[in-house]
């Protein structure tokens, strides 16, 4: 017996050991899975991933004119941002670009909660205090051309529907560029090209705006640039300029219009000035409330009386996932102006990663030709190169 007994003891802690020794190797293991998740989904999201898959497919199809052609000297870059020649825009209010109705049409896309489980593990869906995080956003609904030029049809989303919508066109485009034969059903239906596009067949294809704000420092026209945080729902640690945003509807409801301006004002309270309050519901009754804050007060009289230059420069759609941009320059005209703003600002660059290049200078130059800017972005720059080549600083 006291033999048997020892056997049953000798046995029991061995086969304690091997649970222990199998758990930890199974957390090793499992967190090394985790890990290389991790770094596969980093890298699939900057720019340079999927970029030239995109052009290729383009190209294939017969369609490679639809993507905008960044020139640089004696070489042209192909931009997976898909545009039209009318979808340039010069000298057009925002009321002439867009289209809505009151109350706003909202969208009938289903929420895939598969989808939105995904997403949720490399991709924060929960606002500050861990509630979902699933307001109504603005989504493009299709895009007609007029005599007057062309006009953007709105309407209204959840966010969680956009994500549902845009996001299995997104993840078709990842596969299609790790595996060689797997197939693009969704993008060959509604992407196809800048004529499919504007159809927004996919129903839920978000609203957002890319702005350059530039400044004149008194010798040379300088450009807020971003590193794009990872937490953000596309091109996480490319290049951007600053603002960069969906588009929500003043009041956020289906009650109130989609204002450009208004939308570019909310942004840059928030990233630029640190005013986080505006990105939270609030029980204030007018929402336009932080126009009586003292930097965004100095934006509006400055718009007013010509020292900001808030104009659209076109509009397009992201090649990988559908979204669509509305491209604008913010100028802040005058040297002494834009000194006292870049003062206010600074205080708030170094969390968000915000430098100042030149917008003229070699290095953004290279940064866009790498591949490092989002394709809206690269857009952007672009179409301000173009507008203010050759302009002269102000007189300090």
């Amino acid at each position: 017996m006291p033999s048997d007994l020892a056997i049953n003891l000798v046995a029991t802690f061995i086969a304690f050991l091997t649970g222990l020794f199998a758990r930890s190797a199974y957390h090793r293991l499992r967190g090394k899975a985790l890990q290389r998740n991790r770094k596969r989904i980093m890298e699939q999201r900057h720019p340079t991933f999927t970029a030239p898959w995109l052009v290729n497919y383009y190209r294939e199809n017969g369609h490679v004119d639809d993507l905008y052609a960044a020139e640089f000297g004696d070489g042209v870059v192909q931009v997976p941002f898909l545009v039209r020649p009318t979808w340039h825009l010069d000298n057009v209010s925002e009321d002439e670009l867009i289209d809505q109705a009151m109350p706003q049409r909202q969208a009938t896309v289903p929420i895939d909660r598969k989808l939105l489980k995904r997403r949720g593990r490399y991709l924060s869906l929960t606002d500050r205090h861990g509630e979902p995080w699933n307001d109504l956003i603005a989504c493009a609904k299709g895009v007609s051309e007029t005599e007057a030029g062309p006009r953007i049809q709105l309407q209204v989303a959840e966010y969680f529907q956009y994500l549902s919508a845009c996001g299995p066109l997104e993840d078709e485009t990842y596969r299609a560029v790790r595996t060689a034969r797997a197939k693009t059903p969704i993008r060959d239906r509604v992407l196809s090209s800048a004529a499919e596009a504007a159809r927004c067949d996919l129903g839920a294809h978000a609203f957002g705006m890319q702005v350059a704000v530039v400044f004149d420092d008194g010798q040379r026209l300088r450009i807020l640039i971003q590193r794009r945080s990872y937490s953000v729902s596309i091109y996480g640690g490319a290049l951007a300029v600053v603002p960069v945003f969906g588009c929500q509807t003043t009041d956020l409801t289906a009650n109130t219009r989609v204002s450009l301006f208004h939308n570019f004002l909310r942004e840059v309270y928030e990233e630029l000035y640190g005013g986080a309050e505006v990105e939270q519901k609030t029980a204030r009754v007018d929402p336009a409330w932080f126009y009586r804050e003292a930097p965004i007060e100095r934006l509006i009289k400055a718009r007013s009386t010509g020292q900001l230059d808030f104009r659209l420069l076109g509009f397009g759609f992201d090649a990988l996932n559908g979204e669509m941009d509305v491209l604008a320059l913010a100028l802040f005209k005058e040297s002494r102006f834009s000194r006292i703003e870049l003062s206010e600002m600074a205080m708030n660059w170094e969390i968000n990663d915000i430098q100042v290049w030149d917008l003229f200078g070699q290095e953004l130059t290279d940064a866009l030709t790498a591949g490092e800017f989002s394709p809206g972005s690269v857009y952007t720059i672009m179409r301000c190169r173009q507008q203010l080549r050759g302009q002269l600083p102000a007189p300090a």
